[in-house]
């Protein structure tokens, strides 16, 4: 089997992160303002305006993906330490919120009180360490500007500390690297890597993604009418515009050569990317779509040019190259696509590669059906990836 490396790449969590400790203390930067727009590929899919004192940083935020929804986000402080987090989400044009969630900080663990709609409010905690990120998930970039405002005025050339992604089971960690007078590099524990371009305060000018899943760009720009965006977006989404799931879900089932097959994978878009050799980088191995891990079912055993595959249940991997695929089964299912085990690799199988005539936006695969077998087909852009199977008696 040929051996390959981990894919070096996992779901980031874009999230607004604030320390307990002085290193993002909003005193700081006092009476601050700011406006960033977020991009995956073309597609606006974010914009959201903050503004900070010393007590307190308040966040408007507009989401497009999967529903149109604003989010006002709310942290307070005492002495440079958090005391309070809310966050209140509301659809566009709604006065009654979908979700509010409370945060309190303690001494030794934080507290989460979530309602959503109309419901009973439920209550959640985890342990509250020394110096940890406080990490919703939605709006992450004012927050990220913090963390970065105190660590480019700290002098330091990395810093490493704990994150806890809001809602979570369990903590993970950030780290911060300076690249250069006016750059830093993002690193979360899922492996996942931004390049922040910073001004002489720190001030977050603009990111773009590097590695990982997180494959969205962030451009600061001098104003924003949040509400009128939101009115927008939301009237985009009403006449069949909206951004929806921004890698849906998808499911293959087919006959071929007298075997049942299925395959559950996500379906990414091009959005104006470059793909292979860009977003899906060459020479390392891919979950072969997004989100969870692509699944593959067969009823009967498969033969691969000489790699016979037994029927089963597997995760299917793929590593992208100039000059040649490979296609990777892998014994493990259920897990994300970030979680490949490279020891649980059964088989490592040749694609053949072909050009397409047109330019295919989604990430498709597809089983075409043969007299004895059929072949599997890996359809994006402007390439095909393929690979012949028959079908073992």
């Amino acid at each position: 089997m040929t051996a390959h490396r981990p894919f070096n790449a996992a779901r980031f969590a874009l999230a607004i992160a604030l320390f307990n400790v002085p290193l993002n203390a909003p005193a700081a930067v006092a009476d601050d303002a700011g406006n960033f727009v977020v991009r995956l590929g073309q597609d606006t899919t974010a914009v959201e305006h903050y503004t900070r004192s010393a007590t307190r940083v308040e966040v408007d935020q507009v989401g497009r993906a999967p529903r149109v929804l604003r989010r006002h986000i709310t942290y307070d402080y005492a002495q440079g330490a958090l005391t309070k987090l809310s966050v209140v989400v509301t659809p566009p044009g709604a006065e009654a919120p979908t979700q509010t969630v409370e945060v309190t900080p303690g001494a030794d663990s934080l507290r989460m009180q979530t309602r959503n709609g109309n419901g009973a409010p439920t209550s959640t905690s985890v342990a509250m360490m020394p110096g940890m990120l406080v990490v919703p998930g939605s709006s992450p970039w004012s927050g990220y500007e913090a963390v970065l405002m105190g660590f480019v005025k700290s002098q330091a050339d990395s810093l490493r500390t704990t994150m806890y992604l809001l809602g979570a089971g369990n903590t993970d960690w950030l780290s911060l690297h300076r690249l250069g007078p006016d750059s830093v590099s993002i690193f979360n524990g899922h492996q996942d890597q931004f390049h922040a371009r910073v001004d002489k305060t720190g001030r977050l000018l603009g990111v773009l993604p590097i590695a990982g899943t997180g494959k969205v760009s962030v451009e600061r720009v001098a104003s924003l009418d949040v509400a009128a965006l939101a009115a927008s977006f939301a009237a985009r989404e009403q006449s069949g515009g909206g951004l929806g799931v921004l890698s849906p879900r998808d499911t293959v089932r087919a006959m071929a050569g007298g075997a049942a097959l299925w395959i559950d994978y996500g379906r990414p878009a091009k959005r104006g990317r470059v793909v292979y050799g860009g977003i899906v980088p060459y020479g390392e191995v891919w979950r072969t779509g997004a989100n969870a891990a692509t699944q593959f079912k067969t009823d009967k055993a498969l033969d691969f040019g000489g790699t016979v595959v037994p029927a089963g249940f597997y995760t299917l991997w793929t590593i992208p190259g100039a000059a040649g695929w490979k296609l990777v089964v892998n014994s493990e299912t259920g897990q994300w696509g970030t979680a490949h085990k490279a020891e649980k690799d059964l088989y490592t199988i040749d694609m053949t590669v072909s050009p397409l005539p047109a330019v295919i936006e989604r990430f498709t695969i597809a089983i075409v059906p043969g007299a004895d077998g059929g072949t599997l087909d890996l359809d994006w852009d402007t390439t095909r990836a393929s690979a012949a199977f028959t079908v073992k008696p």
